[in-house]
């Protein structure tokens, strides 16, 4: 009986690594025409993102940094961002971002910036 216990508990750190590995390998890929920004403060359904107050639409999707769903009703923290805003002039997507999606994106501003 050890010997099975025991080999069950390498599998389950094996596996468990596995999908840790999985997990690290997630790159996600922005639109194009998302851009990037800080939340700086937020009561639903009105957002401070730098300097401009903006108003999340109905429908709005905000995903944390693992790409999880935050409902916006219950969004209690601020950061850098990748958003988008419809034709209506609303955010409708919202993306908090990693440390290293940060710091790409603060990359791409520059590129853009010099290119002006």
């Amino acid at each position: 009986m050890k010997k099975r216990q025991m080999l069950q508990c390498i599998l389950m750190v094996m596996l468990v690594g596995v999908i840790g590995y999985g997990n690290a390998q997630l790159v996600r890929n922005f639109p194009m025409e998302s851009k990037f920004g800080q939340l700086k403060s937020h009561a639903y359904p009105q957002i401070k993102i730098d300097k401009e107050t903006m108003v999340m639409g109905a429908g709005v999707q905000v995903r944390d940094a693992n790409n999880l769903f935050i409902i916006p009703t219950m969004l209690n923290q601020t950061g850098y961002i990748r958003y988008q805003i419809d034709s209506m002039g609303l955010v409708y997507r919202i993306w908090f971002l990693t440390p290293e999606e940060i710091k790409s994106a603060k990359e791409e501003e520059k590129v853009r910036k010099q290119s002006k």
